[in-house]
C-alpha cells in the first residue's frame, strides 16, 4: 500500500510553475508563457501519467473519459491524470469475457494481432487468457458462443475496416464574458450589468482545442458496426444509455448513416449441484443451449439473413447535444485542472455505470493496493 496523493514533489498537484520536475517548466520557459499546441505531457514522476502542471494543453479525451468525468470529477482525476487502473487479473469476470469475445471476433475477421496498453501485442485469443487470468468456465463460455456462432454460419457484411479509427476535432473558442466573470468582491457594490458591458468590449477570446478519439470495431463507407458482449443487453440498445458512444462516432463521419449494434448475451449458466462440472462439460452445456435460442444469445438474430445486430440511425441520436456536451466538458476538465476542482462524488461509488466503483477502495483511505493497481505505461 502506498499514498496516491503524495504532495512532495507537485504541490499536492495544483498547477506549480516554479517545479523543476514538471514537463510544463521546460515548455513554459522555451514558450515565455505562450499557450502550447498539442496535447498535455507525460508526467515525469514514475507515480503519475499525466503532467499536472502542464496546464495550457488539452489532455485527449474518449466518448468514455467525457462520461467519467460527468459521472466523477475525482474518478477522472484516478484514471486519466494519475493514471491508476486495475491489474489485468483483477479486472471483473463480465470485463474480461468481454476482451476475449472481442479479440477472438477480431482474429476471426481477419486481425493478425491486437494490440493492448502498454505494449501488450495480442497473437490469439489464448495470449489474451493468459494476459488477463482469465478462469476456466469464463473461457468455456465464451469458447461455446463462438463455437455456436461458427456452427450458425453467421455472415458479417464485407468492405468492412477493423478497428479504424475515431478522430474528432474541435476548436472551441469562448470569449470572456462566457468564460470568466469579473466581479469584485469587497464593500464597494459592484454594478454587474455595467461590469458585463465592460467585458463585451473585450476583444480577447479563449481557444481550447477539442480531441476525441477510439476505435469503431468495424467501420464501413456509410455504417459502423459496435460488438458488445453483456450481462444486460437491453441496456446497450437503448439509444439513451448509448447515446454518448453512438453520437461521438456519427460526428466524427458525416458520412455514417447508421449503425448496427452486435450484442451477445453472456451466458448465465450457473453451475450444476448435483455434481461438479469440469469446464468441457460446461461448454457443451452452453453451446446446446445456444443452438436450441440463438435469438436469446445474438440480439436481432434473423434466421434467413444468418445475421444478428440491432439498427439505430443517425437521426435516432441528439447529435447537437452531444456536440455542446463534449464542447463544454473540456472547459470543465480544464477549470477543474487549474482549480483542482477534481471532487468525489459519492452517489456514483455503489453504481459507477451499472457496477460499483472499482476505485472505491482508494476513495476510502487515499491509498492503492500496489498488488491490485497500478499506473499506467506512459
Amino acid at each position: 500500500m502506498r499514498n496516491i496523493l503524495d504532495s512532495s514533489k507537485c504541490s499536492k498537484f495544483q498547477p506549480s510553475f516554479d517545479n523543476r520536475e514538471c514537463d510544463f517548466y521546460q515548455y513554459a520557459e522555451d514558450s515565455e508563457m505562450n499557450p502550447i499546441i498539442g496535447e498535455c505531457g507525460f508526467c515525469k514522476r514514475p507515480e503519475t501519467y499525466r503532467c499536472v502542471a502542464d496546464i495550457t494543453r488539452s489532455i485527449p479525451l474518449s466518448h468514455s473519459s467525457v462520461g467519467n468525468f460527468l459521472a466523477c470529477h475525482y474518478y477522472y482525476l484516478l484514471t486519466k491524470i494519475i493514471g491508476v487502473e486495475i491489474r489485468p487479473p483483477h479486472l471483473s469476470i463480465p470485463l474480461k469475457a468481454g476482451k476475449l469475445w472481442d479479440c477472438i471476433k477480431q482474429f476471426y475477421l481477419g486481425a493478425t494481432e491486437i494490440n493492448d496498453r502498454d505494449g501488450v501485442v495480442f497473437k490469439s485469443p489464448w495470449d489474451v487468457v493468459n494476459h488477463y487470468e482469465i478462469d476456466p468456465k469464463t473461457v468455456a463460455k465464451v469458447r461455446a458462443l463462438f463455437k455456436a456462432y461458427k456452427e450458425l454460419e453467421i455472415k458479417v457484411e464485407p468492405g468492412y475496416e477493423l478497428q479504424a479509427p475515431v478522430n474528432l476535432n474541435y476548436d472551441i473558442t469562448l470569449p470572456p464574458t462566457s468564460f470568466i466573470p469579473s466581479i469584485n468582491v469587497g464593500s464597494e457594490a459592484i454594478n454587474l450589468w455595467q461590469e458585463r458591458i465592460d467585458q463585451i468590449e473585450d476583444t480577447r477570446i479563449w481557444i481550447f482545442p477539442l480531441s476525441v478519439s477510439g476505435f469503431y470495431d468495424r467501420k464501413y463507407p456509410n455504417y459502423f458496426t459496435e460488438d458488445k458482449l453483456s450481462n444486460r443487453p437491453s441496456y446497450l440498445l437503448d439509444p439513451f444509455y448509448i447515446q454518448s458512444q453512438c453520437s461521438t462516432y456519427f460526428l466524427a463521419d458525416l458520412n455514417l448513416e447508421y449503425c448496427i449494434m452486435e450484442v451477445v448475451q453472456f451466458p448465465q449458466q450457473k453451475e450444476l449441484k448435483k455434481k461438479e462440472e469440469s469446464p468441457e462439460e460446461l461448454s457443451k452445456r452452453v453451446y446446446d443451449n445456444i443452438l436450441s435460442r440463438p435469438s436469446n444469445y445474438f440480439m436481432g438474430w434473423d434466421n434467413k439473413k444468418r445475421m444478428y445486430g440491432v439498427k439505430f440511425y443517425r437521426g435516432e441520436f441528439d447529435l447537437k447535444a452531444t456536440e455542446e456536451r463534449l464542447k463544454q466538458v473540456v472547459v470543465e476538465i480544464q477549470a477543474a485542472r487549474w482549480s483542482n476542482g477534481f471532487y468525489k462524488n459519492f452517489r456514483v461509488c455503489g453504481n459507477m455505470f451499472n457496477n460499483p466503483c472499482e476505485m472505491r477502495t482508494i476513495c476510502k483511505n487515499g491509498n492503492i493496493s500496489e498488488e491490485m493497481y497500478r499506473i499506467r505505461g506512459k
